[in-house]
């Protein structure tokens, strides 16, 4: 699979309510995203890529199929297992084909249980 990173999650978003003084702490993330695809079939993967003092982890959000140009809304909720801070979050697609073009529409990534607030919208193309 060809790895695209289209944005990187900002701390706080995956900070919000954190536990204190826990080394080892659990977030649960709402992903959503409209993606335009064309140029050819394939698969698609929405993962949350994550580093923290365990090392690097991949949560799956959701995958699908195109069959050349379309759009597809890929959403779900990730739960993760985070020990001690964060290096670094990203939202990344996969393409199953390098003839495969896309356009991000959309990201939406927020903690689940919070107030739905516009900076939880990472990528807007209006």
């Amino acid at each position: 699979m060809i790895k695209n990173v289209i944005a990187s999650v900002p701390a706080r978003i995956w900070e919000e309510n954190r536990p204190p003084r826990l080394k080892v702490w659990e977030v649960e993330l709402n992903v959503a995203s409209w993606i335009r695809v064309s140029g050819a079939s394939g698969d698609l993967a929405l993962v949350l890529v994550y580093e923290d003092e365990a090392g690097e982890h991949t949560s799956m959000v959701d995958r699908t199929a195109v069959d050349g140009d379309g759009s597809a809304l890929m959403s779900g909720l990730v739960r993760t297992r985070i020990t001690g801070d964060v290096a670094r979050m990203h939202v990344v697609l996969q393409l199953s084909d390098e003839g495969m073009r896309f356009n991000v529409d959309e990201l939406f990534v927020q903690r689940r249980g919070s107030a739905v607030q516009k900076e939880h919208k990472l990528i807007s193309n209006y």
